[in-house]
């Protein structure tokens, strides 16, 4: 039973610690002025498509 606690223990360590490097690598590519500008556009351009469907289907 203390290998099965053991196995999780490393597993669950390991996971962790691949989520934090990757969104430590995504806050650097997501953080680039350009990047923010794009999906600062593609967010506005759905929210103005969802608020077109909306006024659309009421």
């Amino acid at each position: 039973m203390i290998a099965l606690a053991a196995t999780w223990a490393v597993l669950e360590i390991g996971y962790y610690g691949l989520y934090v490097w990757f969104v430590a690598r995504m806050k650097r590519i997501l953080g680039r002025a350009a990047v923010r500008r794009r999906l600062d556009g593609i967010s506005g351009l759905v929210r103005l498509a969802l608020g077109v469907r909306l006024a659309l289907e009421s």
